[in-house]
């Protein structure tokens, strides 16, 4: 069976690079363009060194669970058609029109700025978005996180869906949930083990849309419970999720 064309849009952290590196196992990827993080946490991490401590883990457990040597993304991008583009230039016509010229049947969309309308009418119900955070019950930031800070881990997961002009609001094509298997393991292990096993779906769920096995199914806007701001996450939140979460490890590594 050929494989389906897709333009992979993404970041450029350690995640984002085994996105692109996973898409590119499982289709046809014409075209990539990464666009680099802003530094999301700036301010809480300059004023705590719980902050520090806690981003300093993400790295070292998105690296063991996520990590692709740059080499190894080097010799990747060296047999694609591929952009690496300033921070919030994901939206100019050059790269629209740049990606409109790959025909690809798909884009697939992880981790990069908040697309606006043109690409959404560009692409109509051809963009599939993966979401860190079960919509529509968690929307906003670090929707990964609150649900630990409000023990509700039934509805810890990720959210596959198809784009529109409205953020992560889109109709949804599948729902990843934390394993029971693993949600007795710590925070990190968690987050990383989540992440992973969502962008393992991608394929199943892309192939089964594109066969017309999979149906979207709008998302119901009124059952949202949260929708948390940057300046929500604090040390005081922070520390209550580690000492449920890591085994009360908040003042060492």
């Amino acid at each position: 069976m050929d494989k389906l064309k897709v333009v992979v849009l993404t970041g450029n952290e350690n995640r984002h690079r085994y996105y692109a590196k996973v898409m590119c196992d499982s289709f046809d990827v014409v075209g990539l363009i990464t666009e680099p993080n802003d530094d999301y946490f700036v301010t809480q991490s300059s004023d705590s060194e719980l902050m520090i401590r806690h981003l300093d883990r993400l790295k070292m457990y998105e690296n063991m669970y996520l990590g692709v040597p740059l080499d190894e993304f080097k010799h990747i991008t060296s047999n694609l058609h591929y952009k690496n583009i300033h921070s919030n230039q994901i939206n100019s016509c050059e790269n629209i029109d740049w990606v409109k010229s790959l025909n690809p049947d798909y884009i697939l969309l992880y981790g990069t700025g908040i697309l606006d309308s043109k690409w959404c009418h560009g692409f109509e119900d051809r963009i599939i978005n993966l979401h860190l955070g079960m919509s529509p019950f968690y929307r906003g930031s670090a929707t990964l996180f609150w649900p630990f800070y409000n023990d509700d881990l039934d509805h810890l997961g990720s959210t596959i869906h198809l784009a529109t002009s409205d953020v992560d609001a889109g109709p949804i094509l599948s729902t990843i949930t934390a394993e029971r298997a693993y949600v007795d393991e710590n925070y990190y292990d968690i987050t990383y083990k989540l992440i992973r096993e969502s962008i393992f779906s991608i394929d199943r769920v892309v192939r089964d849309h594109d066969s017309g096995n999979l149906a979207s199914i709008p998302q119901d806007i009124s059952k949202q419970r949260y929708l948390y701001k940057k300046k929500d996450f604090t040390e005081e939140c922070l520390s209550r999720v580690l000492e449920k979460y890591y085994g009360c490890q908040t003042t060492s590594m």
